[in-house]
C-alpha cells in the first residue's frame, strides 16, 4: 500500500471537498459559540446544534458587511463553503453572510430592496444636506409617543442645548400603518423652516423595526429639503433609513448629541473669549493711555510753540498794516498831484481843440454850397455829379439847383 504524508493526505481531501459542489454555497443553520473578533478583523467562531459543533470564519471583507453584531448564543442561518484548513487538517465554514434565524424571509426583502435602493442612488453621499448650523434654533422631533425615546430625546436637549426649541411629533414605530404615519408627519414638517429633523425609536427586534425599511418612507427621505437624522435602534441596528438620511447616530440620545452643542461647553468657551477679551482691553488701554501721555505732552510743547508762533504773526500782521497805510497815503498823494496834472492838460488841450473847431465850422460855412448858392451862383447836376465845365455837359436831362429850390433842364445845343 502507498505511504502518503499527511500533507498529501489533507491537500487531497481539502482537493476533494473543494471540488464537492454540494458542499459549496450552503445554508447552515445553528447557533454561534466561541465567537472572536481578530485584530484585523476576521470573526472566529463555532456553529453548533444540539449534536454536534463546526468551525466557521468569516473574513474581514464579508464581516464589515453584516448589519447586524453577532454574539453567542445567537441562532443563525450561514452562507458558507467548507473547505479544509491545511495548517490543522481541520474542517470548517469559510462563512460569506450571516442572518439571523427566524427573519430569513425579512432579511432577504431587506437585502434585495437595499440592493435596489443603492442602484438608483438613494444612499449617494452626494445627495446628503449639510446641518446649515452648529446653534440649532428649531428642531422637530418624530418618534413613539410617551416612548422611552421620546423621553431620553427631552433629557438631551435639555442638558445639552435648551436654548432650542423643540417641537414634538408622535408618529407609530412599529407596525403596519407606522411607515405610512411617518411618511405624513415628514410631509407635514419638511416646509416648517426646521433646522432639522430627529427621527428615532428605542431599540427593538429586526421585526420590530422593519417599518423603517418601507421603500416609500426611504423615498420621501430622499426627497426632503430639510437635514434629518434618524436614531432608530441600538448601535448595531441598520435599516434603510439610517442608510438614506443625511446623518445615522447609533441612538436616539446620539442623534441630539451629533446636531447640538452642549451648553457647558458654549459657556466655557463664552469663558475664554471673555478672559481673553478682558485681557486684551486691558493691555489696549494700558497702551493706550502710554500714548495719551505722550501726546499731551506733544501738546503741551506744541501749544507753546503755537502760542509763540500766534503772537509772532500778529507782530508781523501790524508792521505790514503799518507799512501798507503809508504806502496807501504815499500813493495816495501822488495820485491825487497826477490826476490835477492831467485834468489841466486835458481841460488845456480841451480848450484849443475847441478853438479850432469853431475856425473850422466859420470856414466851413463860409464855403458851403448851400451859402454859395444864396449869392446867385447855381449848381447843376447830372448823373448825382456836379458839372464843373460846359463841355462835360451831356445832351439829356441835368438839374438846376438854386438856394431855394432847383430845377429839370436839358441842353438845346448851338443851332436852338
Amino acid at each position: 500500500m502507498q505511504q502518503l504524508s499527511v500533507s498529501n493526505l489533507v491537500r487531497y481531501l481539502r482537493y476533494k471537498i473543494d471540488n464537492d459542489k454540494n458542499l459549496q454555497n450552503l445554508n447552515v443553520i445553528g447557533e454561534i459559540s466561541n465567537l472572536s473578533l481578530s485584530v484585523s478583523g476576521h470573526l472566529y467562531f463555532c456553529l453548533k446544534d444540539e449534536q454536534s459543533s463546526i468551525d466557521c470564519v468569516m473574513f474581514h471583507g464579508n464581516a464589515a458587511k453584516l448589519t447586524f453584531r453577532p454574539k453567542n448564543g445567537d441562532k443563525v442561518i450561514l452562507k458558507a463553503s467548507a473547505s479544509i484548513y491545511e495548517a490543522q487538517g481541520r474542517l470548517q465554514l469559510y462563512v460569506t453572510s450571516i442572518r439571523q434565524d427566524g427573519i430569513g424571509d425579512l432579511y432577504q426583502k431587506f437585502e434585495e430592496l437595499r440592493i435596489k435602493l443603492e442602484a438608483e442612488g438613494k444612499f449617494d453621499p452626494a445627495h446628503k444636506i449639510e446641518l446649515k448650523t452648529y446653534y440649532p434654533e428649531r428642531i422637530a422631533v418624530l418618534t413613539g409617543d410617551d416612548s422611552a425615546a421620546m423621553s431620553d430625546i427631552r433629557r438631551a436637549f435639555f442638558r445639552r442645548w435648551p436654548l432650542c426649541t423643540v417641537d414634538y411629533y408622535p408618529v407609530l414605530v412599529q407596525g403596519e400603518k407606522a411607515a405610512q404615519d411617518i411618511i405624513e408627519k415628514l410631509k407635514k414638517v419638511d416646509p416648517m423652516g426646521y433646522d432639522a429633523i430627529v427621527l428615532a425609536r428605542g431599540g427593538g427586534s429586526f421585526e420590530d423595526l422593519f417599518c423603517f425599511n418601507d421603500e416609500q418612507l426611504v423615498n420621501t427621505i430622499y426627497d426632503l429639503e430639510t437635514f434629518i437624522v434618524t436614531g432608530i435602534g441600538h448601535e448595531q441596528d441598520y435599516s434603510l433609513a439610517d442608510l438614506v438620511a443625511d446623518l445615522r447616530a447609533a441612538t436616539p440620545t446620539a442623534a441630539v448629541e451629533l446636531i447640538t452643542p452642549h451648553i457647558e461647553d458654549i459657556a466655557e468657551t463664552l469663558n475664554e473669549y471673555e478672559y481673553e477679551l478682558r485681557n486684551y482691553m486691558t493691555s489696549r488701554m494700558d497702551r493706550e493711555y502710554l500714548r495719551y501721555d505722550f501726546l499731551l505732552e506733544r501738546f503741551i510743547a506744541y501749544r507753546h510753540h503755537y502760542e509763540q508762533l500766534v503772537m509772532r504773526i500778529d507782530h508781523h500782521i501790524d508792521t505790514i498794516k503799518t507799512h501798507i497805510v503809508h504806502k496807501i497815503s504815499q500813493n495816495d498823494d501822488t495820485i491825487r498831484n497826477l490826476i490835477d496834472k492831467m485834468r489841466f492838460k486835458v481841460d488845456f488841450t480841451l480848450n484849443n481843440e475847441q478853438l479850432h473847431l469853431k475856425r473850422l465850422n466859420t470856414l466851413l460855412e463860409a464855403y458851403s454850397s448851400q451859402n454859395v448858392l444864396k449869392r446867385g451862383y447855381t449848381l447843376v447836376i447830372q448823373n448825382d455829379h456836379p458839372v464843373k465845365r460846359k463841355k462835360d455837359l451831356q445832351k439829356m436831362e441835368f438839374t438846376v439847383r438854386f438856394s431855394d429850390g432847383e430845377i429839370i433842364a436839358q441842353e438845346r445845343g448851338s443851332d436852338a
